[in-house]
């Protein structure tokens, strides 16, 4: 609950002064300061607040920062009083003299920011906000220097920092760095694409015994593996409310750890909304390791659908039954009503946050630092786990077990299956799937009722997976995976993410959209915008409905962001740098490369070169191929004959059990293959049956969801074997080879930028047009990822 303003806030009226000074320029808080003593002490906290960002919006050119900076730290800060200095709260260096140009600039000038560096404490003792990102001049180890007796760092200022932004630093930051009591009240830390150790840092300085207030924390391209990672979650547990762990060596095994350390038990998942949007139930207390617990989604009448006519509905106030009972208690949590927005972790965000109350110093301003800011949160509401190794399957745990408590996630990609899965031996080993398939379910609100923000891989939306093997170019990866895998995708987990999947989703974004289309991505992106205005529409129709005198409505999907990859070259391999990838043999204009032997129904045989080796008919076509195995041998196959039945009582050990209890459940393999009543199932179902021959893959078992269930399996809480399931995506037939030179599929690429924006254009002024804030971003890989600069 929102504190109370103080005695002097209720009683006195604010300045006029304190309500116009936000909107007025920086050029009229000097002039404002030359006025009389009050106007002084309104505009000059707000002059001196963020000097560095003051003098750009005063008009000092880019070549000039350097010479600025050394008349302003040499000369000008030590001519003004102690008491104007401690008005400075925020230094921003991130857009501040970067490079060196400039007419006046000198070696000498260029030294002055690394110098001053070492001055910034005693200069600025009120100091709270530091914000590097990459500076080339600065060294964060000047901040604080060795005592004589080498124990704890001196330059102890009159106020600690509470945000540090030190990303892309080009220096070594030492392990003892943070034992410092300048940095004890960090609130937020980025420490991301830095040299040295994480491991020793947690050891020895980055940990809760010398930053007890951190609550938000980067730590991307570290190079860390999951056993640093295990001891970073251990060392902060439940304090972080927002984790960066991106672009590290992380796999599945961290997840436990992560989700042990850094997530409460305590659910925001409730029976309440039931008729809405369905509810959880777990008909037996059981669980595997690689799933955990053994949930399952009852449907009531409207929930599968999304087609509840209180569906945008925002949830209701929570009245408590005694009258002595004002709020909730310490073990109760209550989800999001879903009208707020989702709470900013990013350094911009968060130092708005912090100058606004460091300006205004109210009890109102303190609040919503503690509250938004200081607050753990019960362990993490926001959460980054881009350009890891993590699959599929870890990805849906961590939402399975985060207890409904994410506001925003983030995975640009990962793995579809896992490593230890057995390739079928007519695709090529090398052969890997990215994407998010069968994960729609778990971001509805009876899963996920906080999520306000998601950044995933395109795949939750489009059912196209990213592909990728040694000896295929990416354009002839990108035609595969829209044609062959697209249509296996599908047919394996029909359903996929729309707006009213969770109307409680503000702002989604798509990454890894390959910049050219042979139709199917393009198809799918615009009929998704095509949904999304079907649920302005109905979200204005209840508002009209009402007259303003309702309940209050969600807002649906306001911002969506499609984040396009560079455009590869007619030439360039799927998998850059892979050990087994011929560049030269790549390069030759008559290599062959290689497509599912089964011709997409989108383009025909002359389109793809397929050569005179043709697919078989699907009614006389081979057994399944044989499994790669890690001895090279065969496993013994399963008979349905061994069984009476549809089901199968498998056994789960207590090392693969959740909670390390032996049980056994019944799964569902189907009546077989090639038995009577087959024929009445779906294909999926049908290739499901077929790929339980192989007994490696009576593995993974665990709850069908929803998804499952449209395609075919049984309604009535069924277990089933994933990992033969998920074996649905690979295509049965063998690649066959064709000349990508001659082909005629690159020339129906479409550019999928100018396809969206003709889809735009033509809507515009329509009824099937959507308001909301659409972003197309080409995304620069170098540029995004740093490479030549910040890795090892």
């Amino acid at each position: 609950m929102d504190v109370l303003p103080s005695y002097e806030e209720a009683t006195l009226a604010p300045d006029w002064l304190q309500l116009a000074a936000p909107y007025l320029t920086a050029a009229d808080w000097r002039r404002g300061c030359l006025v009389n003593s009050q106007w002084y002490h309104q505009f000059a906290p707000r002059l001196w607040l963020d000097p560095l960002i003051t003098v750009r919006d005063l008009g000092l050119h880019p070549n000039d920062d350097l010479a600025w900076y050394r008349h302003f730290v040499g000369s000008h800060v030590h001519s003004v009083r102690p008491s104007t200095r401690a008005l400075v709260r925020s230094l921003d260096f991130r857009h501040f003299a970067v490079l060196a140009s400039g007419l006046y600039s000198t070696e000498a000038s260029e030294r002055a920011i690394s110098e001053s560096f070492k001055q910034v404490p005693q200069l600025f003792p009120r100091l709270v906000c530091l914000l590097l990102d990459g500076h080339p001049e600065l060294d964060p180890g000047s901040l604080v220097s060795p005592s004589p007796n080498g124990s704890q760092p001196t330059n102890q200022p009159q106020n600690p920092l509470q945000l540090l932004d030190l990303s892309r630093c080009r220096h070594e930051l030492s392990s003892k760095i943070f034992l410092s009591e300048y940095f004890r009240d960090l609130v937020y830390l980025d420490v991301s694409f830095i040299p040295g150790s994480i491991k020793s840092a947690v050891q020895n300085s980055l940990n809760p015994e010398f930053l007890p207030e951190l609550r938000v924390l980067k730590v991307q391209g570290r190079e860390m593996v999951d056993s640093t990672a295990s001891a970073l979650f251990q060392a902060f547990g439940l304090r972080l409310w927002s984790l960066d762990v991106s672009h590290n060596n992380l796999t599945d095994g961290s997840l436990d750890d992560l989700l042990h350390y850094c997530f409460s038990s305590i659910s925001f998942r409730s029976d309440t909304h039931f008729a809405t949007e369905g509810r959880l139930v777990r008909p037996q207390e059981v669980g595997s390791r690689p799933f955990g617990t053994f949930d399952f989604i009852e449907e009531s009448d409207y929930s599968f659908g999304y087609h509840h006519p209180q569906r945008y509905f925002a949830d209701a106030p929570l009245y408590s039954k005694r009258a002595d009972q004002e709020g909730l208690q310490e073990w109760q949590v209550q989800r999001s009503n879903g009208l707020d927005h989702r709470k900013r972790d990013d350094a911009e965000g968060l130092k708005n946050i912090i100058l606004s109350d460091a300006i205004e110093d109210t009890a109102t301003t303190a609040n919503v630092i503690n509250h938004n800011v200081r607050s753990t949160q019960g362990g993490l509401t926001h959460l980054y786990l881009s350009g890891n190794k993590f699959t599929n399957w870890g990805i849906s745990k961590v939402m399975r077990a985060s207890s409904g408590r994410l506001q925003h996630v983030e995975c640009e990609s990962c793995r579809f299956l896992p490593q230890s899965c057995p390739i079928p031996a007519n695709l090529p080993t090398s052969l890997e799937i990215h994407g998010l398939f069968g994960l729609e379910y778990l971001s509805r609100p009876v899963y996920s009722s906080n999520l306000r923000s998601l950044r995933v891989h395109h795949s939750v939306v489009t059912n196209i997976p990213t592909v990728g093997a040694d000896g295929l170019a990416a354009r002839a990866a990108y035609a595969l995976a829209e044609t062959t895998f697209h249509e296996r995708v599908r047919m394996a987990y029909p359903k996929s993410l729309v707006p009213d999947t969770n109307p409680r989703l503000r702002s989604l974004t798509l990454t890894g959209i390959p910049t050219r289309s042979i139709g199917p991505m393009v198809l799918e992106i615009t009929k998704f915008l095509h949904l999304a205005t079907l649920q302005q529409r109905k979200i204005k129709e209840a508002k009209r409905l009402f007259h303003g005198r309702g309940p209050s409505l969600l807002s649906g999907l306001r911002h969506i962001r499609l984040e396009l990859d560079p455009d590869p070259s007619a030439d360039e391999p799927s998998l850059p740098g892979g050990s087994a990838t011929d560049f030269d043999e790549l390069l030759d204009p008559t290599h062959t490369i290689f497509v599912a032997g089964d011709p997409p129904h989108l383009l025909g045989d002359d389109s793809w070169g397929i050569t005179t080796r043709r697919s078989p008919d699907p009614s006389t076509k081979s057994p399944d191929p044989p499994l790669h195995s890690a001895n090279g041998e065969e496993a013994e196959p399963f008979s349905y004959s061994e069984i009476d039945g549809e089901y199968i009582q498998h056994r789960v050990e207590a090392r693969d059990s959740w909670n390390g209890n032996v049980f056994t459940i019944p799964v569902w393999i189907g009546p077989g293959p090639g038995s009577a009543t087959a024929g009445k199932y779906p294909t999926a179902v049908k290739e499901y049956m077929a790929n339980l021959r192989d007994r490696r893959l009576h593995a993974l078992p665990g709850p069908a969801s929803p998804i499952h269930v449209a395609a075919g399996v049984p309604s009535s809480k069924t277990y089933i074997f994933h990992a033969a399931w998920d074996r649905i995506v690979l295509p049965k037939l063998p690649l066959i080879p064709f000349n990508h030179k001659k082909s005629a599929f690159l020339a129906q690429m479409r550019d999928v930028a100018a396809a969206i924006r003709e889809y735009r254009a033509r809507t515009c002024g329509t009824p099937d047009h959507w308001d909301g804030q659409l972003e197309l971003v080409h995304m620069d890989r170098a540029a995004r990822y740093h490479s030549s600069e910040y890795w090892r």
